[in-house]
């Protein structure tokens, strides 16, 4: 007798096992959500005024989303499809495609037909009934598509963002705490999971792993060298001292000892360590995989690992946020031919996001794509454990980490040999634990790298970089007014690095000779629309950044000046370079919550002397609606 509820376990295995699955909400017959529950409010398929029940409804992480998967599925196969679609009731096709004229009122929706009682047998049909459309487009897909590739087809980038940064950082909150409860050191978490990561590419790793009888065994005989092999074959520089980095691991207690606590309990380490390697194959390493994903993976698992860690070290490094490093692409137009550097090049987060722009403008040209990972991505980084997290998290993205090199950016034979390959970009992300002089001089280094090229260059830095009027801080400032067009400074928000409480703009630079006539264009980008939710850090919630960001470069490149928005100036070494000491206020935009903002700056004013700190942390987390 035909069993539909076999059908229905086939969906629903393939959706759970899936790595976005934590990031989507999977519901049954019907929805929580109000405005699917009207949409299908009349949508019974039996023709009836009665709700209409779906088997499944997949909806996504944010409260404005206007995307939904919707799926019905039938036990027999003969029972797929209808030739004229019409009867909802008795075929798996009509059903769903019932169901998605109705959704598609107020949504875009992927409709999916399955029919058949087991995994090998079943017929599948996709659709996509964009909203307010007469009728659905077939997809020619015939099989069930990982979530990623159905969000794929609604051609919603912010969509894709949202996903997978929520997802990420879920999955990073959840090995932190895991590591965490096993005394596993904050400084060793990404090493691991960055070696794992790495020998995940290698086939007899994957085979062997879960055959090793103890943890010391498994680390010294099957992931150590299947990370030598892994960096061997891809020729990485600098071989010997990122297997320095990765030898660590096997001085960890998880490795050392046959017994470790877990929250207090007693747990095999082998155990946990297969746990940690099978979590980590099955549910991140695919999403380092997705095409031109552009996400700097291990920068947010190092940004959640980093969390407990001494303050000095949170405020020495703070990785920038990806929709940030996305942005720096806009600011300086990045064109397929540039070649990007990238000074203090951390876990490559500016050069993932510039690899991505240049691989999406080079189109279907392979061989520029090719020349693109092989030659115009520059990093320099002059910490072993950092440089080793950039070549591996390029690897991971698909190369590209051929030109990334351990040193220092100010040794002369580096600065050397970045300028024979001729950069044309620079961005940048200086360490915040050097003081506000060191900081520009980062910059300043930087220029000097791409003017040869009459280049461009972004950097986020401390807010006290434009601030401060001590003598070091003011002759950096003067060299670079001399040398070099100071194109724009934007004022950040005050929690764009959280969990770090750090207050930071981002100043662009043209490599050319200064025009004394020229004013410099300040924006005041205080609000991105992202905000902060427990276990997700800051994220895209409302879906705004999109819209926000548009706005901001309308006005940026045309130098537009808007009340309470931006303005143009020309400045000196001495003066502020932020938008907050020359931008008119708009008073009609100020509220209750304005005023509170600035009686709380006040009171930090009062206790540390000095109005929004940059050394001031934030710990606190709203909770998720």
């Amino acid at each position: 007798m035909a069993n539909e509820r076999l059908t229905e376990n086939i969906v629903r295995d393939h959706f759970k096992s899936d790595p976005l699955f934590s990031s989507v909400k999977f519901e049954e017959q019907k929805s929580t959500n109000m405005r699917i529950a009207e949409c299908l409010a009349t949508a019974s398929k039996s023709g009836k005024d009665r709700p209409g029940k779906p088997e499944f409804i997949i909806t996504f992480p944010t409260q404005s989303s206007d995307y939904l998967i919707v799926i019905e599925c039938k036990a027999k196969t003969d029972k797929h499809e209808s030739a004229n679609h019409d009867r909802a009731k008795d075929f798996a096709v009509d059903g769903v495609l019932h169901y998605a004229k109705f959704l598609s009122v107020e949504f875009n929706v992927v409709a999916i037909a399955v029919s058949g009682e087991s995994s090998e047998t079943i017929v599948v049909s996709n659709f996509l009934h964009k909203k307010g459309d007469e009728a659905a487009t077939e997809l020619p897909d015939k099989k069930l598509l990982g979530i990623y590739d159905y969000v794929k087809t609604f051609r919603n980038e912010q969509l894709n963002y949202n996903l997978k940064d929520v997802n990420i950082v879920e999955k990073a909150v959840k090995l932190n705490d895991d590591f965490h409860s096993c005394s596993i050191s904050e400084s060793m978490r990404n090493t691991l999971v960055s070696g794992i990561l790495l020998a995940l590419q290698d086939n007899i790793f994957c085979a062997s792993y879960k055959e090793a009888a103890s943890s010391k065994d498994l680390a010294e005989d099957v992931l150590i060298p299947a990370i030598r092999r892994v960096l061997s074959k891809a020729k990485v520089r600098k071989l010997e001292d990122m297997m320095g980095v990765y030898s660590k691991i096997l001085d960890e207690p998880l490795v050392k000892d046959i017994q470790i606590k877990k929250k207090k309990k007693p747990i095999l380490t082998v155990a946990f360590f297969k746990e940690t390697i099978q979590y980590l194959e099955k549910q991140v390493f695919p999403l380092t995989k997705l095409e031109e994903s552009g996400y700097d993976v291990l920068g947010r698992f190092y940004t959640e690992f980093v969390r407990y860690a001494a303050s000095k070290q949170k405020q020495g490094l703070v990785l920038t946020p990806s929709h940030v490093t996305d942005l720096f692409c806009d600011l300086v137009e990045l064109k397929v031919d540039d070649i990007v550097y990238d000074p203090c090049c951390g876990t490559g987060g500016f050069l993932i996001a510039a690899m991505k722009r240049m691989l999406q403008l080079a189109g279907n040209d392979d061989e520029r794509k090719e020349n693109i990972r092989k030659n115009q991505l520059l990093g320099v980084e002059v910490r072993p454990d950092m440089f080793t997290f950039a070549c591996s998290n390029m690897m991971l993205r698909g190369d590209g980490k051929s030109n990334i090199d351990r040193g220092d950016c100010f040794d002369s034979e580096t600065i050397k040999r970045i300028k024979k390959l001729k950069p044309t970009v620079a961005f940048l992300n200086p360490p915040y634990d050097q003081g506000t002089d060191v900081q520009l001089e980062f910059i300043e280094k930087a220029l000097e790298a791409v003017a040869s090229q009459n280049g461009r260059v972004a950097a986020i830095v401390q807010m006290s970089c434009g601030l401060k009027d001590d003598a070091a801080t003011v002759a950096v400032r003067k060299r670079l007014l001399d040398k070099f067009t100071l194109r724009a400074v934007i004022s950040m928000p005050n929690d764009l690095f959280y969990p770090v409480g750090v207050v930071t703009c981002i100043m662009v630079f043209d490599a050319s000779r200064p025009n004394g006539d020229k004013k410099t264009w300040f924006g005041y980008l205080k609000d991105d629309g992202f905000v902060k939710r427990k276990n997700k850090g800051r994220i895209d919630f409302y879906s705004k950044w999109n819209y926000l960001k548009s706005t901001f470069l309308d006005s940026y490149i045309n130098c537009d000046e808007v009340i309470g928005f931006s303005v143009k100036k020309s400045v000196q070494p001495a003066d502020e370079w932020c938008a907050e000491a020359y931008m008119q206020t708009d008073y009609q935009k100020l509220s209750k919550d304005d005023f509170v903002d600035i009686m709380k700056r006040y009171a930090v004013f009062k206790v540390v002397g000095a109005i929004g700190g940059d050394e001031v942390t934030e710990n606190n987390e709203d909770d998720a609606d």
